[in-house]
C-alpha cells in the first residue's frame, strides 16, 4: 500500500461529470477517504522520518509535509526542482536509505537518508516520485553559545542510569523521582511526571508547569507519544504512554534549547519504561490488596487472618471452648534492611517468622499485622495457657543468625475470647494493641487485655 496515494486519476475522474462507473457522490466520498488516509499515513510516517514529499515527472517538488522543517517554511519549495534541497542525488532514480548532504537555512552541512521509488502510469513512464528523509546528524549551530549538541549526549548511557535509579529505590515515587533526576541532569533540563489517574498530584517536578505547558497537557489527554512545542522562551517535549487497567503516564520536559530527534527517542523511551514500572507497581498493589496472604512472609495478613478468626469461633462456640489472640511486636527487625541491607533483611524476616511458627501448634493461625507486628491465634487457649506460652515466648526473644548476628526482643499483648462472646477480629485486635502498649509503658514483656496491676 502507498503511504501517499497517487490523486490524479481520482481527482480527473471528479472533474469529468461523464465518468460513467461512479457517481459525483462516490467521487465525493472517495476523495474524502482518500484525504482521510494520506492523513493518517503521514502522522504514522512523522514517526520514523522528518520529511514527506512528492515530485512530478521532472523532479519539481508538488508535495512536502510537514510545513516546517529545520525552522524554516518548507512550503517555499513547492514548484522548485529537488536539486533545491538535495543537489547530490538524481530523485527519478530509486533510492534505499542512501546519505546525502543538505545545506540547512543557517548554512550547515546535514546528513540525511533519503528513501524514494519514482511511480509508473499505464505506459510504464515516470510520472512523479515519493520519498522520505530522515536526519541523522544535528547542525551545530546550537553549540554557538558553548553549550554541547544534543548529539553528544550518550542516550544508552542515560537509560542505563535511569534504570539502575530504579532498582536503588524500593518506594515506587521515590524511584520515580530518582530516575527523572538521572534523566534531567545530562539534558540540562527541567521536568516533570504525572500519573493522569491523580493529575492533581505531580509524581515529580523539579519546578511548577507553566501555564503554556498545562495548556497543551489538557488539550489532547488521550494522544499517545511525543510532542514537541515552543512554551514561551522555552522548548517543550511532553511524553505520553498508556498504562493498562490505568491512566497514562506523561513525562514533561523543557529547557531553552530546542529537542534533537535522538533525545526525542530517548525521552520517549524513559517514558515507556517509567509506564512499564509504574504499571507493573499498580499490578503488584492490586494482587497485594485482594490477597489473603503477604508475599513477603507467607502469612496471612489481616484480612485473612480475620476471615480466619471469624471462621474459627463459630465452630469454637459450638464447642463451647476458648480462644487467645496473641499480638507479638518485634522491635528492630524492620530496621534490619536499613542498617544490613536487604538480603539481612529478608533473612531475619525468615526466621522470625519460623521462631513464631513454633511458637504455637501447626493448627493455630498466623499472621502479620504490620511491619513488626504479628498475631497469632491458639483454637481452646484460655488464660493459664496462653500466659504459660506466652513465659516461654519472651524468654529467649528472637535470635537472628546473621553475620553479625543480633538479638531481637519480643513483646506480647494477650486477649482471650470466652466461648459464645460478642466480641469481633476487630476488637480483639483493638485490646491486643492496647495490652501490648500497656505493657510497653510498665516495661513488661506480655500481658494480657485488662489484666489488673
Amino acid at each position: 500500500m502507498s503511504p501517499l496515494p497517487d490523486m490524479r486519476s481520482l481527482l480527473s475522474q471528479f472533474m469529468n461529470p461523464s465518468a460513467p462507473d461512479r457517481s459525483p457522490q462516490d467521487l465525493r466520498n472517495m476523495l474524502a477517504s482518500t484525504l482521510e488516509s494520506r492523513e493518517r499515513w503521514r502522522s504514522l510516517l512523522y514517526q520514523a522520518v522528518d520529511l514527506v514529499f512528492e515530485t512530478d515527472s521532472r523532479g519539481r517538488i508538488i508535495l512536502i509535509s510537514p510545513d516546517t522543517w529545520l525552522g524554516q517554511p518548507t512550503t517555499s519549495l513547492i514548484g522548485h526542482p529537488f536539486s533545491a534541497l538535495c543537489d547530490s542525488v538524481d530523485i527519478l532514480q530509486p533510492h534505499a536509505g542512501t546519505a546525502a548532504t543538505i545545506t540547512t537555512p543557517q548554512g550547515e552541512p546535514l546528513t540525511v537518508i533519503l528513501s524514494s521509488r519514482p511511480f509508473h502510469d499505464d505506459e510504464g513512464q515516470i510520472t512523479g516520485t515519493r520519498g522520505t528523509l530522515k536526519a541523522v546528524s544535528e547542525p551545530l549551530s546550537a553549540s554557538a553559545c558553548g553549550t554541547a549538541s544534543p548529539a553528544d549526549h550518550d542516550g544508552i548511557a542515560i537509560l542505563a542510569d535511569v534504570t539502575t535509579a530504579l532498582r536503588k529505590a524500593i518506594v515506587p515515587r521515590l524511584a520515580a523521582a530518582a530516575a527523572m533526576e538521572a534523566l534531567l541532569e545530562p539534558l540540562g533540563a527541567e521536568g516533570a511526571l504525572l500519573d493522569t489517574a491523580a493529575p492533581d498530584t505531580l509524581l515529580y517536578s523539579s519546578s511548577s508547569l507553566t501555564d503554556d505547558i498545562q495548556a497543551v497537557l489538557s488539550a489532547s489527554p488521550s494522544q499517545t507519544g511525543t510532542i514537541v512545542f515552543r512554551a514561551g522562551t522555552r522548548h517543550a517535549m511532553i511524553c505520553r504512554e498508556n498504562i493498562r487497567s490505568l491512566e497514562q503516564m506523561c513525562l514533561i520536559v523543557w529547557r531553552a534549547t530546542s529537542w534533537s530527534p535522538q533525545e526525542q527517542k530517548l525521552c520517549q523511551a524513559v517514558c515507556s519504561l517509567l509506564a512499564g514500572f509504574w504499571e507493573l507497581d499498580s499490578i503488584h498493589r492490586r494482587i497485594l490488596f485482594d490477597s489473603d496472604y503477604d508475599i513477603s512472609s507467607n502469612l496471612l495478613n489481616w484480612k485473612g487472618l480475620k476471615a480466619e478468626i471469624e471462621r474459627r469461633t463459630r465452630r469454637l462456640d459450638q464447642e463451647v471452648m476458648p480462644a487467645t489472640l496473641i499480638i507479638a511486636r518485634v522491635p528492630g527487625l524492620t530496621e534490619l534492611s536499613k542498617t544490613r541491607g536487604f538480603e539481612a533483611g529478608e533473612e531475619a524476616l525468615r526466621q522470625c517468622v519460623a521462631l513464631l511458627r513454633k511458637a504455637v501448634r501447626p493448627t493455630d493461625a498466623i499472621g502479620r499485622i504490620g511491619n513488626n507486628i504479628f498475631g497469632l491465634w491458639m483454637d481452646g487457649g484460655d488464660r493459664f495457657a496462653a500466659a504459660e506460652r506466652a513465659e516461654r515466648m519472651t524468654a529467649h526473644g528472637i535470635p537472628i543468625l546473621i553475620d553479625p548476628p543480633v538479638h531481637l526482643p519480643l513483646q506480647l499483648g494477650l486477649v482471650s475470647r470466652e466461648a459464645n462472646a460478642e466480641e469481633t477480629p476487630e476488637t480483639l485486635l483493638e485490646r491486643g494493641m492496647l495490652a501490648l502498649q500497656e505493657g510497653l509503658v510498665e516495661n513488661r514483656l506480655w500481658r494480657f487485655s485488662h489484666e489488673a496491676p
